[in-house]
């Protein structure tokens, strides 16, 4: 299984890599509403932006005088980040990699952010995923994540959570508020905040 892993995410990269080519519908330069609220309220602190695609977010954080963390799978979008982010001058760390393959220090991140890559994970991955987020969160930390959501007991097809995953979160962190959305009118998504 291990090979067969391997191919998935090298199939994953190309295609992330493919999109980067152009401007991939999910790299709309704008931070959304969820996350400039969450800003508004909190004061600044250590930031970990997983899928951090062309630094949007990244640079909405650093802007907002949060210490910030990006990490992507595609090295094009990283690399615009890092182009983004110089051009205006915003210091940032940023990285080329998987996250379930990243070390970071345990009680690291006062704030995790994830705009779609759980809900591209499959089971196995989910798991350490989770694992490493709740390490890697200080305690009383936020993890803020938008998914699509698919609330019907059908098989899961790619890119969506449903309930279980929500819930799988609750023996670790604690869900502060759910807000059920739809992705451009096509597809149903949820944002959700979790506090360590």
């Amino acid at each position: 299984m291990p090979f067969l892993r391997g191919i998935k995410h090298l199939k994953q990269r190309l295609y992330l890599e493919w999109r980067y080519l152009g401007r991939p519908p999910w790299d709309t330069g704008v931070s959304p509403p969820e996350l400039m609220d969450f800003i508004a309220s909190n004061p600044p602190g250590r930031a970990l932006d997983i899928g951090c695609g062309s630094g949007t977010n990244v640079g909405t954080l650093a802007r907002a005088g949060w210490e910030v963390y990006g990490v992507d799978l595609s090295c094009l979008a990283v690399c615009r980040a890092r182009r983004k982010l110089r051009a205006q001058s915003i210091l940032a760390n940023l990285y080329l990699g998987n996250v379930l393959n990243l070390s970071f220090p345990e009680a690291m991140f006062d704030l995790i952010l994830d705009i779609g890559c759980y809900h591209q994970l499959g089971a196995i991955e989910r798991q350490g995923y989770r694992e490493r987020v709740q390490s890697w969160l200080a305690r009383g930390g936020y993890f803020l994540w938008y998914a699509h959501f698919r609330s019907t007991a059908e098989k899961r097809s790619t890119h969506e959570i449903d309930d279980a995953d929500i819930n799988a979160w609750n023996s670790v962190l604690h869900l502060i508020w759910r807000k059920d959305t739809w992705e451009g009118n096509r597809r149903p998504a949820v944002w959700l905040l979790f506090q360590k």
